[in-house]
């Protein structure tokens, strides 16, 4: 008899799950659900778990091919603009949350495509998604955005033979964009500004055809991914689970909102009804991935675990 298994991904709920404080907050379904399964530490960010779903075998290199989607044949990395925030002796990245509007977005490209015309041309897809279309492949491995995220930049600065190069033009996009009028303007009306890019996305992309019976969320990457791999997105997730396997990403949990009554809301709309599932042996494994946390993995027999 053929399998159920749903993978259901909660984007932002690490900052939740990783403070003791907030166990006494998390609804009842969702404590069962945790309480009862297996625990396995699965530190990936968001991007790296879903590209793991569709990737061949899983990524483990600092970068992800992020390029490789939208390549369409030329060498295409990113090169994001951040906001560079100097903590005593080290530089912190920021890139999350950034407002940029359009014509702000195409004034600094327009600022510092002079200094990377001899590498290839920046494109501006919006205002803070930069493409940076290559001449030919440097031999240089990059750190994924996402995983720098607030971090000091040391050590996911590139490594390879081109490095000198490639930090060179880093440092001299730098102090283009710190001279910049428009980051005046920014810093005087009290808004970040865009100091710097974050070069990023190289790598080859192998995309496996997984025979998802469904895949729900609402992401520009999932859907790309699924792209790749020939199978479709949608929005809503079913109502019932049948045979195979299914994916599921959930929008992500913004704790600094009041988080408490959308997990309240999502205990009864989501926890609730797979806890219902898993008790009635409806799905026979349920996984549940808590990017930059852990894993956690729930069967029918998990349910006869006194001892949690």
């Amino acid at each position: 008899m053929a399998r159920t298994e749903l993978t259901l991904i909660m984007p932002g709920m690490a900052g939740v799950l990783s403070q003791e404080i907030n166990k006494a907050t998390i609804p009842t379904y969702l404590t069962k659900l945790i309480n009862k399964a297996t625990l396995y530490e699965k530190p990936a960010g968001l991007s790296r778990t879903l590209f793991n779903h569709f990737n061949d075998s899983p990524l483990t290199g600092s970068d992800l091919p992020i390029g490789a989607l939208s390549s369409d044949g030329q060498m295409i990395i990113k090169a994001d603009p951040c906001y560079l925030h100097a903590d005593r002796d080290r530089l912190l990245l920021f890139a999350e949350g950034l407002t940029i509007t359009e014509q702000e977005s195409a004034e600094l490209v327009d600022e510092i495509q002079p200094l990377m015309a001899k590498l290839g041309e920046l494109r501006q897809v919006s205002p803070t998604d930069w493409q940076f279309a290559l001449k030919q492949k440097p031999e240089i491995q990059f750190s994924a955005i996402e995983e720098v995220e607030g971090k000091g930049v040391d050590n996911f600065l590139p490594v390879g033979q081109d490095r000198r190069q490639w930090v060179s033009l880093w440092n001299e996009i730098q102090m283009q964009l710190y001279k910049a009028d428009l980051n005046q303007h920014r810093i005087a009306s009290q808004q970040h500004p865009i100091n710097s890019v974050w070069f990023w996305g190289m790598g080859t992309f192998n995309p496996v055809t997984k025979n998802w019976v469904s895949i729900s969320g609402k992401s520009p990457l999932l859907s790309e991914l699924a792209a790749k791999t020939q199978s479709l997105v949608q929005a809503e997730s079913p109502s019932s689970w049948s045979s195979g396997e299914h994916l599921w990403l959930l929008e992500k949990l913004d704790i600094d909102s009041d988080w408490q009554a959308t997990l309240q809301t999502l205990d009864k709309t989501v926890f609730e009804p797979l806890w219902q599932s898993i008790s009635k042996a409806k799905i026979d494994q349920l996984i549940i991935q808590v990017p930059n946390f852990a894993e956690y993995r729930i069967a029918p027999s998990s349910r006869w675990r006194f001892w949690r």
